[in-house]
């Protein structure tokens, strides 16, 4: 018996078909242009002071050295405000009651901790996710400037004395934005 040779004809010119990869980008296209448009990066630009701007790079060059100050909200346990000095920490706490803040008390207790530690422009912020988004704005209201004008002294260290400003924290970090 002899030894029998398939030929075996192979296509070696063939056509890619992007029909399918092209409808899939034409309808993905305009659905993230149209959901860009509702996601946005709001940042809230303001001018301060230039000694308020040393002032809060000074804290941060120092972070080590100076007392945190961190402002726990939650709707169960409401604002507590939690100083860490020295390794020793502070607390106090405004009430959440009947679904709402008193926001003189927020404000005064505020005001506290700012004359306690004048040299401090920076906190951390830390909302649990029961806390609505106009409280956390009405917070960041009342921790960055003084309502009655009442002054605090800063450090200019241009003419190097103090000089004063109503700005209590205008540096609001969320401190709790990565946790899973």
């Amino acid at each position: 018996m002899g030894t029998r040779k398939f030929k075996i004809e192979h296509a070696t010119d063939f056509e890619l078909d992007l029909a399918p990869l092209l409808a899939v980008m034409v309808k993905l296209v305009p659905v993230l242009l149209i959901s860009s448009a509702f996601v946005q990066m709001m940042i809230i630009e303001t001018e301060l002071p230039q000694v308020v701007q040393e002032a809060i790079q000074r804290q941060e060059d120092q972070k080590n050295e100076k007392a945190s100050i961190t402002l726990e909200v939650s709707t169960k346990t409401g604002l507590k405000i939690v100083i860490l000095d020295k390794g020793q920490n502070k607390t106090d706490v405004v009430p959440f009651v009947d679904g709402k803040f008193d926001w003189v008390q927020v404000h005064g207790k505020l005001k506290e901790v700012k004359k306690l530690y004048p040299d401090i422009f920076k906190i951390d912020l830390k909302p649990d996710e029961d806390v609505s988004y106009q409280d956390l704005v009405k917070i960041m209201d009342e921790a960055r400037r003084s309502r009655d004008q009442q002054k605090f002294p800063v450090y200019d260290a241009q003419s190097g004395k103090n000089v004063e400003t109503e700005y209590m924290f205008p540096e609001i970090v969320f401190a709790n934005t990565f946790e899973g």
